[in-house]
């Protein structure tokens, strides 16, 4: 009976069982706590298109305004409660909320006419909605990825998508209502056109990744010392994005979303968070909680700007920009950039398509080996984050195994070299016809 059993496929439907089945009570338990939703960083989101549907987008980025519509989410919330259980609710709500108490909303304007849109229904159906246009991006992105790896093909190709679009920070993004699938499908677009030769295509999707405008410069800065026509393709695309930004907000809300930035830039008096980073910022965090926060950042704009020229140096002396390279860009603006949290942990998605196109390439991995790399770092990823001290270290570690696979593939394959150990000396079939 044992040997009719496929333990691979069985354990394969159990991982994504699992994943499925725990994300989706995570999303009900955090929907349907009023304590929960209201602290995601949706509220954020919900309340920049509540003040561009009601006083127009230049005030979106307007400070006082943003606290002042997150208090009256937050008052919203609180009759909405009291009602549902038969009570008045109370007269007084208590103090209002400070501008410190809130993480101001500091993502582009482009993305405004669609939080206004959905703005429009109220806090909870506005979330539900959110997460739908998210998911369905991220789906899209799922789609993208998989064509990385031409060889997985049927059930394969299947297991692929499903481990890929199951990623935990993916569900990250959704259950506090974040918009990195955005930057996903730019990277994603980016990296798959990039390695199709198709340069224009490249760039254009390299634009969106400008929902994280650090990020995009890390990205798209080296492409100035090789592949240059990406880097010009960006440049169009991202000035069409810049272009419709200042059309919609104007001079004072331009004004108003570089405050923001600066705010970020800065790190004190707001609801940022800096040492649940994923930067080496938050690392610093986290490894030296008594070291001054100003000295923390300070190393992180000094690491973001050699990291910056160290890829540009790579890129300049490499022949050719391959999977390494993509890789590389990737880790690096996730770790240098000044603010990255858990969520625009998506982007790892790219190194490992990398990691397995070059195992499946040099033949170190077989194909239905490979199409459960994502599922399975999946399942890292969800179980570690039930474990605070791992959580955010075991992807330090992840990155750095990516590199060195990338970078020294051969040496890495250690499994094929106890395998040449135990035959050796064993002719192969292909010698032995010669």
């Amino acid at each position: 009976m044992f040997a009719r059993i496929n333990f691979r496929r069985a354990l394969t439907i159990a991982g994504i069982a699992v994943l499925v089945v725990a994300y989706l009570l995570l999303w009900l338990q955090m929907i349907t706590s009023p304590r929960e939703r209201t602290a995601a960083d949706f509220i954020a989101f919900y309340s920049a298109g509540r003040i561009a549907d009601t006083q127009g987008p230049a005030n979106a980025y307007d400070l006082a305004t943003q606290t002042r519509e997150e208090d009256q989410v937050l008052q919203d919330t609180i009759r909405e409660v009291y009602t549902a259980r038969g009570l008045p609710p109370p007269a007084d709500m208590g103090a209002p909320l400070l501008p410190s108490d809130i993480a101001p909303f500091p993502h582009p304007p482009f993305i405004l006419p669609l939080l206004q849109l959905v703005a429009l229904l109220g806090y909870v159906p506005a979330f539900v909605a959110w997460t739908c246009i998210q998911l369905a991006l991220f789906i899209l992105d799922a789609a993208l990825l998989v064509r990385l790896l031409p060889q997985a093909q049927g059930a394969s190709r299947r297991v692929l998508f499903l481990g890929t679009l199951l990623f935990f920070p993916s569900f990250f993004n959704l259950v506090n209502g974040q918009d990195a699938a955005l930057l996903l499908l730019g990277a994603s677009l980016w990296a798959l056109a990039l390695l199709q030769g198709r340069e224009l295509r490249s760039g254009l999707g390299l634009a969106l990744t400008t929902i994280r405008p650090q990020m995009a410069l890390v990205l798209a800065i080296p492409f100035l010392f090789k592949r240059r026509r990406i880097w010009w393709a960006f440049c169009a695309g991202a000035a069409v994005l810049v272009l419709f930004s200042l059309l919609l907000i104007g001079r004072s809300g331009t004004l108003n979303f570089l405050h923001i930035m600066s705010i970020y830039a800065g790190g004190e008096g707001f609801r940022i968070f800096e040492n649940l980073m994923v930067n080496v910022v938050g690392l610093l965090h986290r490894l030296f909680p008594a070291l001054a926060a100003t000295a923390i950042r300070t190393a992180g704009w000094i690491g973001f700007g050699l990291g910056l020229v160290g890829l540009c140096v790579v890129w300049a002396r490499s022949p050719a920009i391959t999977e390494k390279h993509i890789s590389l860009a990737v880790i690096l603006a996730l770790l240098a950039v000044p603010h990255a949290h858990y969520n625009e942990l998506v982007l790892l998605l790219v190194p490992l398509y990398a990691v397995m196109r070059t195992l499946l390439v040099r033949d170190l991995v077989k194909v239905e080996n490979a199409v459960l790399f994502p599922l399975g770092l999946a399942l890292i990823y969800f179980f570690s984050a039930l474990v605070p001290a791992v959580k955010y270290s075991l992807s330090y570690l992840v990155m750095l195994l990516m590199l060195l696979v990338l970078w020294f593939p051969d040496r890495m394959a250690f499994w094929r070299k106890g395998n040449a150990a135990g035959h050796a000396g064993v002719p192969r079939v292909e010698d032995v016809r010669d």
